[in-house]
């Protein structure tokens, strides 16, 4: 009998939860006409609180909260309030406020590696194995080639027989729009362990929109001009070439073909089949899988009037996602002589497109022109399944906009009589509200509990920057849309200002209000 001593096995050391210090450095902006920007009040404090806390929630919490996939929007509340310039003390009590409710990180029951990558997608147990997939694959590949080939990519999207595969792109858009609006920030903030959580919270959500992306919506090979890299530094150059001094094309649609987003709004509001109550019933808590699957192919042939063919149309694109998603939900929640009503479902649409314009600037154009159809069909899509509420631009615009109604008397000041332009003017009038609108709902925003106000607020003033000085006449004759000659660049803060009034002025003393859910298309809604 050997009377030699065993070896104690070694334990094997769990593998680390978080991505790492170096998945989270502090942000940083690369800014250009059509991209965000911060506001004044960003710190080298704000930046460092923000990184950390970035760091502690990849460590600490899972992407979901839990077995029905809502999402951990920590991260979101916190970039917008740094963007917005919140002080360090507000991002601490942003983190503190959900992260309360997190359900916390947990290993996967196996590894994902390039073999079996696809194999485990739409299952949130395996979150933590996508996100240190993703991980190595930036390191090794950058950041812009991972997004390329695991969303964009045929591959990722179909078999090897050209049909409906992985279908990334379905992923990437699903599920509110979470996966493309977290991987957004990375976008826009150089933050790369977004960029992996993002792919990973898309590599595990249920793709609801395969009707928007049939085999033909990838009828495109980013290979074929080159190689990936080239032509993401084409693409890039192209749109700061383009967005350098305006925008906007100051002249008519340039674009080559292709119905402009509000002929499409025009046509699907004259649809009968597409009428509230046609795609899904009002009492069904999936009304948009509902609707892709009673109606989802129309909605697709209606998105497919929509083209990106040019690197050149790509910032009027960008203007017309802008215009499309605020006008569905800014006015879809307005009724003649009714307060309005904020849908939180179309709020998404939004908070979503102000990531559009970064994004684009780390891809390819066939990627851009996808990326861009892809959320054009979404919103048409989230429209629809929430009644195709009406469009009512010559009601709105036709009253009398008093913005005292929507303001508290908080803000409503009571100025020394050397102050300019408040108080009473030299023609009698007197204005005791705040000069600078937007001011004040950014400041009432960064102090509200409710995170997706912000990301809203933020969206619009962002569009407002680009777009407000649009006056009334400027869609005259370039859309089919009734009452579209009306529009002008007010509608950003005006929908802003509504939706601070819904939701309420906390800040200044007001109870917080609330998202609607009900959906806005169903008229005995409203009575």
């Amino acid at each position: 009998m050997s009377t030699t001593a065993q070896s104690p096995s070694k334990s094997v050391a769990p593998k680390p939860l978080g991505l790492g210090y170096s998945f989270f450095p502090s942000p940083e902006q690369k800014t250009d006409k059509l991209t965000p920007k911060l506001w004044p009040g960003v710190s080298s404090e704000s930046e460092s609180e923000l990184a950390s806390l970035l760091r502690l929630d990849n460590e600490k919490h899972h992407i979901f909260l839990n077995d029905q996939g809502f999402h951990n929007h920590l991260t979101h509340h916190l970039f917008a309030a740094y963007a917005m310039g919140c002080s360090p003390e507000v991002l601490s009590a942003a983190y503190k406020l959900h992260a309360d409710y997190q359900r916390p990180a947990f290993q996967s029951p196996g590894e994902i590696t390039e073999r079996n990558w696809t194999e485990y997608l739409g299952n949130k147990d395996y979150y933590n194995a996508y996100m240190h997939f993703y991980g190595s694959q930036i390191n090794a590949h950058g950041p812009e080639k991972t997004l390329e080939k695991y969303v964009f990519s045929k591959e990722a999207n179909l078999t090897a027989e050209g049909k409906q595969g992985p279908q990334m792109l379905n992923r990437f858009m699903s599920g509110l729009l979470h996966p493309m609006i977290h991987t957004g920030h990375w976008a826009e903030f150089h933050v790369p362990g977004m960029l992996a959580e993002g792919l990973a919270m898309a590599s595990t959500t249920n793709g609801n929109s395969t009707n928007l992306f049939p085999p033909g919506f990838f009828d495109y090979d980013t290979q074929q001009s080159g190689s990936v890299q080239s032509m993401l530094d084409q693409a890039t150059t192209t749109i700061r070439r383009l967005s350098r001094n305006n925008p906007r094309s100051s002249s008519p649609s340039t674009y080559t073909g292709g119905a402009h987003s509000l002929d499409i709004l025009h046509r699907m509001l004259q649809d009968p089949d597409l009428a509230a109550g046609k795609t899904c019933e009002h009492d069904s808590e999936t009304r948009f899988g509902d609707t892709m699957n009673s109606a989802g192919d129309k909605i697709r042939e209606y998105a497919k009037m929509w083209q990106v063919d040019s690197d050149r149309e790509v910032p009027e694109k960008l203007e017309e996602v802008a215009w499309l998603a605020t006008l569905v939900y800014g006015l879809g929640g307005f009724r003649k002589g009714k307060p309005f009503r904020s849908d939180f479902f179309l709020l998404h649409l939004v908070t979503s497109s102000i990531f559009i314009s970064s994004l684009i600037t780390h891809l390819s154009f066939p990627s851009q022109s996808a990326l861009l159809r892809a959320q054009v069909s979404v919103i048409l899509g989230w429209w629809v399944s929430r009644g195709r509420p009406s469009i009512p631009i010559e009601d709105y615009y036709s009253r009398e906009f008093d913005p005292s109604s929507l303001i508290p008397k908080a803000l409503q000041v009571h100025p020394d009589k050397s102050a300019i332009g408040v108080g009473k003017s030299s023609g009698g009038t007197t204005t005791n509200l705040p000069s600078n609108m937007w001011l004040a709902i950014i400041e009432s925003s960064i102090n509200h509990p409710e995170e997706h106000l912000l990301k809203n607020q933020r969206s619009l003033a962002h569009f407002d920057h680009l777009y407000g000085k649009t006056p009334q006449g400027y869609f005259e004759g370039k859309t089919e849309l009734e009452g579209a000659e009306m529009l002008d660049g007010t509608l950003f803060w005006r929908v802003a200002l509504h939706t601070q009034k819904a939701l309420g002025w906390v800040r200044e003393g007001e109870p917080q209000g609330s998202f609607d859910r009900a959906g806005l298309g169903w008229d005995h809604l409203w009575e």
